[in-house]
């Protein structure tokens, strides 16, 4: 029977702490370093936190780069145009859209809003009519009930004019987060391969290379799920829309379509909010049979979008889990709200492709490699330590 060998002590470490065992310090070793980046993790957080009107629009204008950069790269390759007015015409387009989309939308909802209030009313009665003579409650119960709602409403008549002069302050840092994302944008565009770059040149210059090629990898995840995402949103908001025009509420059906059109960027919560205002309006303005076939349409169309298309669309550049997807939207909204929720899908499809090729799995091999960056950053250093060389050379001859 062959005899264990005890391991040879090693002169540099004390009795103690040969005495713990090797999984324990393994343990302890991994331990300190998980504790330290979590500290940073949680440090970035808290001051993204405090600058987040400054954050937002920053990370959108990211998205919005991500999408329109192959437009402008179009327009900069194939026209006269050069790179600085491809990106003025890109972000001119996607001004107009936008306003052009909400426009519409509002116009069509204040010329019904009339129509939506009466119908309230009336179904608010109804609902009354309901509870009195199916569930058996006697008119002074109801009236009771109302004016329960009428003194709370006045008891917080001072909380509620609070809410609408934040709400002013919030329309003010809406206007001056679009100024910002808006100028980020164009910028993005127009210079966003030269600032990256100068990004990189502040990197060792070991680690440019290598890091160049995960961006890219990321980059392209990122701008695959812009792209999905766009057409998920299209493709979610015009199936509703049309749903709605058939149950005869045909004027409603663009502000539905932009309704579920935003919602549908929020993974998750978005399909669920963005179908319960369209089953709402229909049962405001109809009947609680039509609101029931509105659910049935909103659930084919999600299931659609979801099961089908969604995958088809996304592929293997944005690989990422359910389960990946809802606690990453789950951990957003727990740190940021709402904007977290957005940007954590966009974040993690970045940051899987970017480590995948950090650890040596590459996620898009068609992209290959940088030639010219990385020819770029060579010349650099050669440059530099010619540079380095000159400055040496009249102290040896000393």
């Amino acid at each position: 029977m062959a005899r264990i060998r005890r391991p040879l002590r090693t002169p540099s470490q004390p009795p103690e702490v040969e005495e713990i065992p090797i999984g324990m310090r393994r343990a302890a070793a991994w331990s300190w370093r998980l504790l330290l980046v979590i500290a940073l993790v949680a440090v970035v957080l808290w001051g993204m936190r405090q600058v987040m009107p400054l954050v937002v629009p920053f990370l959108v204008a990211i998205l919005l780069a991500a999408l329109l950069t192959p437009l402008v790269n179009l327009l900069a390759r194939h026209t006269f145009l050069g790179r600085g007015a491809a990106s003025g015409i890109a972000l001119v387009g996607l001004i107009l859209v936008v306003v052009g989309m909400t426009t519409l939308a509002g116009q069509q909802l204040l010329t019904q809003f009339a129509d939506i209030q009466d119908k309230a009313v009336h179904g608010f009665e109804q609902l009354t009519t309901f509870a009195r003579d199916t569930l058996g409650l006697d008119q002074p119960t109801l009236t009771q009930a109302e004016e329960e709602l009428v003194r709370r409403l006045q008891a917080n008549s001072e909380a509620l004019v609070q809410g609408a002069l934040s709400g002013v302050e919030t329309v003010g840092s809406t206007i001056t987060g679009i100024l910002i994302c808006l100028f980020t944008l164009f910028f993005l565009l127009k210079d966003g391969e030269r600032i990256w770059r100068w990004v990189l040149g502040l990197m060792p210059a070991a680690a440019r290379v290598p890091t160049h090629e995960a961006f890219r990898r990321g980059w392209k995840a990122l701008s695959a799920y812009c792209r999905t995402q766009i057409l998920v949103a299209t493709i979610n908001g015009t199936g509703i829309g049309i749903g709605t025009a058939a149950l005869g509420l045909g004027s409603y059906a663009m502000p539905v379509f932009l309704i579920v059109f935003l919602f549908s960027f929020i993974p998750l919560i978005g399909a669920v909010v963005s179908g319960a205002i369209a089953v709402l309006l229909v049962l405001v303005l109809k009947s609680w049979v039509m609101a029931l076939v509105m659910v049935a349409i909103v659930i084919a169309v999600h299931f659609i979008e979801a099961d089908i298309l969604h995958p088809f669309m996304m592929g293997r550049a944005v690989s990422l889990h359910p389960l990946g997807v809802f606690l990453g939207v789950a951990l957003g909204a727990e740190t940021a709200g709402i904007p977290g929720a957005l940007f954590a899908i966009p974040l993690a499809a970045f940051l899987n492709a970017t480590l995948q090729q950090l650890a040596g799995r590459d996620p898009a091999p068609e992209l290959g490699r940088d030639t010219g960056t990385a020819a770029l950053f060579a010349s650099r250093a050669r440059e530099m330590a010619a540079a380095r060389l000159r400055t040496l050379s009249p102290v040896r001859r000393r």
